[in-house]
């Protein structure tokens, strides 16, 4: 609970959903909202002292109107007015106090959800290792919002429940066969709008992959534009993201009419509803049967009944049909992005009593069995891979994924099959830099100091990776995914945070390939002192990188055959 109702300076730690391969939709938007009970209790107790607050001040207005104006009395006049006052005090703090934690339940709750599908669809044991496309950040973003708003569903529904049963039980005491048709009228009303919102509901999940598909691939031509215009395919691709904007544009239509329809009964229901009530109010007050003082009091008990089943149906039913959605989409997502891997779910099980793993030493050998030779890095050794590009790209891959692949390549470490080892053992000795690499947004700092083991060695990276032309402030802003500097500074400083983790084992795929000669004879140079002590291999044609190599294996003559062929 944060102090004096804030919410903390730093995210919460949290722990990722697990959604196993039976779960369903919605029972993951239970487990999901029931996660932040801690902060809902509360926030629904203060709803309700909210909502039944302002439910009691038609009740306290018509005591007031039979006990003090009626009779005369100044001292239960003053009685009653201090009883109005203290019960607006009361609703006002708790209404204050049920959206702050409502809004944090939201946030805790979102920021949690985006870290379970970022560790689901990024994991490299999953069918996510590759990039997030648009349809999965649309995911993170839309459907995300949508389905932690649903922790509203246990905050004020069940505060306007309450306040339902409030107000019937104060019309029972006025008279009650008004008591008992809100008893009964009030379950109906309700029953009827959940009939009403099936089709909105069905059509709700429809719209949204609609949605997410469009946003998508509006995220994909603009990501990749480049390719788009060099291939010169934009006619294409205007196309293609025409037709799926018209066929969103149709689902939103029809969306909104449906909810539109959806709106128009439940209004009905509820206006029939409440007036029934009213009128059978007014009528044991012709009758003699009721009070002035007990006529306005069930007048307003039926005016704030009003709001409190519409809010039902024109809020909360939406909220759940949509949470629902969303909960779907998260899920088929986190089922795709994260299989289960036998090799991978026993790696990280407990070992029983007694049980031994293989021991790897912090600096092992690495191995690389390929059909054409072998490539063994031994502890301190700097090796240079000669091979063409769909090779060395084969490579890379494989040492980046640190599961037992089998057929044409093999990776050991001390003759240990990847495969044996988990992903902790494995990632703790061998990094490996892909040729295409991401920076984070921030400054340059947040980048080396990510992962570099001491400060001392973010300055040698920096000059190792020739970055002194533009990192002399380390705390100058890089931009969104490095789009504030060129090619060649940023793939130096992806360099210079590789080099700056002082990882036993380095794994380095293309380093240089947009940066000018004089700088890679620089980098060549400084590289190799840099890494004395620890293991590198890299993967690269170019002939500065090799010649600083204590020995190059030749793969260019014996490249490796494409995916889903056979040597």
């Amino acid at each position: 609970m944060p102090v004096l109702w804030q919410a903390p300076t730093d995210p919460p730690e949290v722990q990722p959903f697990e959604a196993g391969a039976g779960i369903t939709a919605g029972r993951f938007l239970l487990r999901v909202i029931l996660s932040v009970r801690r902060i809902t209790v509360p926030a629904a107790l203060a709803a309700t002292v909210w909502q039944v607050g302002e439910a009691a001040v038609p009740v306290v207005m018509g005591l007031a109107i039979d006990r003090a104006l009626a009779t005369g009395d100044a001292g239960q006049l003053v009685l009653w007015i201090g009883a109005l006052v203290g019960l607006y005090v009361g609703l006002t703090a708790a209404a204050k106090f049920a959206t702050q934690l409502t809004a944090y339940a939201i946030q805790l709750l979102q920021h949690r959800l985006r870290s379970t599908l970022s560790t689901g669809v990024l994991h490299p044991a999953g069918g996510g290792a590759h990039a997030p496309d648009g349809g999965v950040v649309s995911v993170m973003t839309n459907d995300v919002a949508r389905m932690a708003n649903g922790v509203q569903l246990v905050i004020m529904p069940v505060a306007r429940i309450v306040t339902i049963g409030f107000i019937a039980v104060s019309l029972l005491t006025t008279h009650w066969l008004l008591g008992l048709a809100v008893l009964v009228g009030a379950p109906l009303a309700v029953w009827l709008m959940g009939v009403l919102s099936e089709r909105l509901s069905r059509d709700t999940r429809e719209y949204q992959g609609l949605l997410a598909t469009t946003v998508g691939l509006a995220t994909d031509v603009v990501a990749g534009y480049r390719v788009v215009k060099g291939i010169r395919a934009e006619t294409e691709a205007t196309r293609r993201y025409r037709q799926a904007s018209q066929e969103t544009l149709v689902g939103a239509k029809r969306n909104a009419g449906l909810l539109g329809r959806f709106l128009m009964g439940s209004g009905v229901v509820t206006g029939v509803f409440v007036a029934a009530v009213m009128g059978l109010a007014g009528w044991f007050a012709v009758d003699g049967q009721l009070s002035i003082g007990e006529l306005i009091a069930a007048v307003g008990l039926a005016q704030a009944l009003l709001p409190q089943i519409q809010s039902i149906a024109n809020d909360s039913i939406p909220n759940l049909a949509g949470s629902r959605a969303s909960s779907a989409r998260i899920v088929d997502v986190l089922k795709t992005g994260l299989q289960a891997d036998p090799k991978t779910d026993a790696a990280v099980a407990p070992e029983p009593d007694g049980a031994t793993r293989p021991e790897v030493p912090q600096l092992p050998v690495l191995e690389v069995a390929t059909p054409s030779a072998t490539i063994r890095v031994e502890p301190g050794e700097l090796v240079g891979v000669r091979a063409d590009d769909l090779t060395a790209a084969r490579l890379a891959e494989a040492l980046l994924d640190p599961r037992e692949r089998g057929g044409e390549l093999a990776v050991r470490l001390d003759g240990i099959a990847t495969g044996e080892l988990t992903a902790q053992e494995y990632r703790s000795r061998v990094t490996v830099t892909p040729h295409r690499v991401m920076l984070f947004s921030g400054t340059i700092r947040d980048n080396l100091t990510a992962t570099a083991a001491t400060p001392e060695l973010v300055t040698a990276a920096v000059r190792a990776a020739a970055c002194d032309d533009f990192a002399a402030d380390l705390d100058l802003s890089v931009g969104e995914d490095g789009n504030r500097l060129s090619g060649g500074q940023l793939q130096r400083l992806a360099l210079a945070r590789a080099l700056a983790s002082d990882a036993p084992v380095l794994v380095l795929h293309d380093p240089t390939t947009a940066v000018d000669s004089v700088t890679e004879h620089t980098i060549a140079e400084r590289l190799r002192d840099l890494r004395a002590g620890r293991s590198t291999l890299l993967i690269t044609s170019s002939p500065a990188l090799l010649a600083s190599c204590d020995r190059v294996v030749d793969l260019l003559e014996d490249a490796l055959a494409p995916a889903g062929t056979t040597l």
